[in-house]
């Protein structure tokens, strides 16, 4: 049997994230015996390294911090150390720094990963030029919804021979459905209260994931609802000013931001519903693992959310940036058992059938055997 094939993905950083998430269940889902990964951050080591490294996946840092300048010796060093067969890059950092330099060094199996239909390459067209010329350089490029590949052949004009869609994946055996005692453990190590019907919102505090309206929702639930109970797990930029748009409120004992959240299977357990405001996004992680997890989701109707859920099936879907649309929409999960429990198993079926991590990294695989016998 020939030696596995060296695989290196190139990604922005290792902190908290979805595209570093997914890319956590990608590697220790491929086969061994047949591609051999490692992983570079451009900057820093993250939250993540630790659990790559417990996977036995072998850490790069490129740089101690946002410095271009490191980056690109210290890849272009790796890239003549390492010879590695292929390069899959991950998030725009990568795309638009790293991902040039290996097409300049003339490697010839370059697969970018695109998460998102990021609304900062419509706000800057030098943005959005710059990641198609990258674009146009990679041997493959993967897109996570129907949504983005739509995106990079109509606004990026990418060849569709170049491009191709794999959604994101879960492994469905570590994101399951909780017992009575789980969620009660759960709920005791979170510190969150036992009775409450639990509301949860999780990913990075950013503009993106509009988690002012998330709380504009929760006053206005908390005033009809008093008994419910709203957590954030995540960090990011805007945590300072939702903090104080809590405190302002006088919800403070009813909302709770728990931080960074490592045990992922743990904080869903303790979950009665998920809700996602976002504006925009691609397959988002949470979304995948919550439906895994049997619970009921309130979510904005764009991008690969509304590719992910069918409303009224698998979840309710409303209008982004709708304030009336979500509360109505999580006060109909408040108050109907049997809507919740309807909901929580289609979606669990849902991750089942097309979201499962092993038959996703197959198909990743197959990208990478068609670019070696290229």
């Amino acid at each position: 049997m020939s030696d596995p094939k060296k695989v290196l993905h190139v990604i922005d950083s290792l902190d908290l994230g979805g595209a570093q998430t997914f890319l956590l269940d990608l590697v220790t889902h491929l086969d061994r015996s047949r591609y051999e990964p490692e992983v570079a951050s451009m900057h820093g080591r993250g939250v993540y390294a630790a659990s790559f490294e417990a996977a036995g996946i072998k850490i790069h840092s490129l740089s101690p911090k946002k410095w271009p300048p490191f980056y690109l010796l210290n890849f272009w060093n790796l890239l003549w150390r390492e010879r590695y067969d292929i390069l899959h890059f991950h998030l725009f950092g990568a795309n638009l720094c790293a991902k040039p330099l290996a097409i300049a060094m003339g490697h010839r199996a370059i697969i970018a990963h695109d998460q998102c239909n990021d609304a900062s390459r419509e706000r800057n067209p030098i943005l959005l030029t710059a990641d198609a010329l990258a674009n146009r350089g990679a041997s493959r490029i993967i897109a996570v919804s129907e949504s983005v590949h739509r995106y990079l052949l109509e606004r990026e004009d990418i060849p569709d021979s170049k491009l191709g869609m794999i959604p994101n994946g879960i492994d469905t055996r570590a994101f399951s459905p909780a017992s009575h005692g789980q969620r009660e453990e759960a709920r005791e190590a979170l510190g969150i209260p036992h009775s409450a019907f639990v509301i949860g919102g999780v990913g990075r505090l950013v503009e993106q994931k509009n988690f002012k309206l998330f709380l504009n929702v929760a006053f206005r639930i908390l005033s009809i609802h008093p008994e419910t109970f709203f957590v954030i797990a995540g960090t990011g930029p805007q945590e300072r000013a939702l903090l104080e748009m809590v405190e302002l409120s006088g919800h403070g004992e009813s909302i709770r931001f728990l931080g960074h959240v490592a045990d992922r299977k743990n904080l869903y357990r303790g979950l009665d519903a998920l809700m996602m405001t976002s504006d925009f996004e691609g397959t988002p992680m949470a979304l995948l693992e919550a439906m895994a997890s049997g619970l009921p989701v309130v979510a904005s109707a764009v991008d690969g959310i509304a590719e992910v859920c069918s409303d009224e099936r698998d979840g309710l879907i409303v209008p982004p940036r709708d304030l009336k649309g979500f509360c109505s929409s999580l006060e109909r999960i408040i108050t109907n058992p049997v809507l919740r429990r309807n909901l929580g198993g289609n979606a669990r079926r849902t991750i089942l059938d097309r979201y499962e991590i092993n038959l996703l990294a197959r198909r990743i695989e197959s990208v990478y055997d068609e670019l070696s016998d290229r």
